[in-house]
């Protein structure tokens, strides 16, 4: 079987699954383990995200980050396919995206943030414990991640029943450094960009 046909076998059996699955108590312990395991610092620019269904939510992790005064930066739909993020403060309004996933709005003088990232939070419908990472096959995240140093941290979030033997990869498919789920955090790289306790 091709990669192409394992990885949509996989993304179908794993939405399936993690939907009947989910609940906001186990999104909300991910989001704890996530925060005692990535505080936020003041100043930080974090690239956070816009839970779809079946995803780990990030309203806790929001908040706690906001009060501490660190830049988050949400992604939108840009040309050609690629993922841009800007800065949404609190209170900021939101436009609905092209898949129903609110997106901060591009107005006159709003630039995108494309370097210096602390950290990269993804969403991803399955993981395994290398870290290889499957999205939702359209290839935003990788082509963003694609385009960062190697030495920029990203963690995923995502539920225990997401985590899975193998993930299959194509040779563009970027991995996480660390993992978060309901159940805890695993390191899985330990080279350049692995998030510091």
């Amino acid at each position: 079987m091709l990669v192409f046909e394992r990885k949509a076998t996989l993304r179908q059996a794993r939405r399936d699954s993690v939907r009947a699955g989910s609940s906001s108590r186990a999104s909300g312990r991910a989001q704890a383990n996530f925060l005692r395991e990535f505080p936020p610092r003041r100043g930080a620019a974090v690239a956070l995200y816009n839970a779809v269904r079946g995803e780990v939510g990030t309203d806790a992790i929001r908040s706690a980050y906001l009060e501490a005064g660190a830049v988050l930066y949400y992604p939108r739909i840009g040309s050609k396919g690629k993922l841009v993020f800007l800065r949404h403060r609190d209170g900021d309004p939101w436009e609905e995206g092209p898949y129903g996933i609110p997106e901060p709005p591009r107005a006159p003088g709003r630039r995108p943030r494309t370097t210096g990232f602390d950290l990269i939070v993804v969403p991803g419908v399955a993981f395994d414990r290398a870290g290889r990472r499957l999205g939702h096959g359209f290839g935003y995240y990788d082509r963003f991640l694609g385009g960062l140093p190697e030495g920029v941290p990203r963690v995923g979030l995502a539920y225990a029943s997401q985590l899975v033997p193998e993930v299959p990869v194509d040779a563009w498919d970027v991995p996480v450094h660390a993992l978060v789920t309901e159940e805890g955090v695993i390191r899985v790289r330990q080279g350049t960009g692995s998030p510091k306790k």
